[in-house]
């Protein structure tokens, strides 16, 4: 599993961590583990080209914390694109989970 933060060294919105699944997977969950400078707003997309986007969760809502998310899609790729932060800060996380059905 490969992962990238795009855009590099950037402080404006939108921004995303994507991960390469190795193959096309379907997937039922994912767990977002913040840290503080977390998303209020932000899709979770799957991509099967890594070019084409398609998003499987949104909120405008986002808590911080631990986030265990139902989701239901298929694709290679995955990520987590950031559209406003709860601080001045960019978006961190401590782990990305995802999981296949």
């Amino acid at each position: 599993m490969q992962e990238h933060v795009f855009p590099p060294a950037s402080q404006a919105d939108p921004q995303w961590l994507e991960v390469d699944l190795g193959s096309t997977q379907s997937i039922c969950g994912v767990t977002l583990d913040w840290e503080t400078a977390y998303a209020t707003a932000f899709q979770i997309q799957t991509s099967t080209d890594g070019s084409t986007w398609t998003p499987i969760y949104s909120t405008t809502a986002g808590t911080g914390g631990t986030q265990n998310l139902t989701v239901s899609g298929t694709g290679r790729y995955i990520r987590m694109y950031g559209t406003a932060r709860a601080t001045q800060y960019g978006y961190s996380l401590w782990e990305f989970d995802v999981y296949g059905s």
